[in-house]
């Protein structure tokens, strides 16, 4: 079987002045953050959401086109699980939801995103101590009782987004014990040919000044959102429930993969 380079479907980047000048404008906009409510409020409309609202214009700003694939279910509140490929996912899914954030301590500390997350009342947690997971999920469970959804990356870390990690089911605890159901998200990036691209993913050591430099060299963007169907955690283990929306993900995500080979 014959492969094609995902080089060989990527437009040419922006030129240094171009992203210098969209570099500029993301930033006054991100100044303009430190003037928008960020709480999760469960009684506005998420299309009047103050943050959501600015979370959109922002990636517009970055020459993003957000597409949905799925109809968000009614009601709620929802476990929020999804793949993590960037930093951008974040701006994603708070565009959709009014949604607080469990995320790694480290993303306190990057650029932009940092200061952000904190003023959203992102819930950070610390690698390798129990203790500290354990007090997550006493806090999640408190955000699904009042009313509110909490988005979490089960994987734990970022991929290039062409594959998908295994899944730590401890945070699938919080849906066991408040009966709050999980909502998969599967996201994926493209360019403006539609095909995947890896230009949008942070992984490794690489530092969050060169994965903005590159994004912002990307013309136009292709993010698109898959809602896989909300899963239910009567009768199912935390393992069930993560297993369960690994699944759909992956199905969800089953083009892409073979796109990236």
């Amino acid at each position: 079987m014959s492969t094609v380079s995902l080089a060989s479907h990527s437009p040419r980047p922006l030129p240094a002045p171009a992203r210098s000048l969209r570099g500029l404008r993301v930033a006054a906009h991100v100044a303009k953050s430190l003037f928008v409510p960020t709480g999760p409020s469960r009684s506005r409309e998420k299309k009047s959401d103050p943050l959501s609202l600015w979370c959109r214009d922002l990636l517009e700003l970055l020459g993003v086109d957000l597409r949905v694939e799925g109809r968000i279910p009614e009601g709620g509140p929802f476990l929020l699980v999804a793949n993590h490929i960037s930093w951008m996912d974040i701006l994603l899914i708070r565009s959709l939801f009014p949604a607080r954030f469990v995320a790694k301590e480290e993303i306190s500390f990057w650029p932009m995103v940092g200061a952000g997350a904190r003023r959203a009342g992102t819930l950070f947690i610390a690698r390798g101590r129990l203790s500290s997971l354990r007090a997550i999920i006493e806090q999640v469970c408190q955000n699904l009782e009042e009313g509110a959804p909490v988005a979490v990356f089960p994987e734990g870390t970022t991929t290039t987004g062409d594959r998908l990690l295994p899944f730590k089911s401890g945070i699938f605890e919080s849906s066991v014990r408040t009966g709050v159901p999980v909502l998969p998200l599967a996201i994926r990036y493209e360019n403006a040919p539609g095909a995947p691209t890896r230009a949008i993913s942070y992984t490794g050591g690489e530092s969050f000044g060169t994965s903005f430099w590159r994004t912002l060299g990307e013309r136009r963007i292709i993010a698109r959102i898959i809602l896989c169907p909300p899963l239910y955690p009567e009768e199912l283990s935390r393992k069930d429930l993560a297993a369960h929306a690994r699944d759909l993900m992956s199905a969800a995500l089953a083009p892409s993969f073979a796109a990236h080979f």
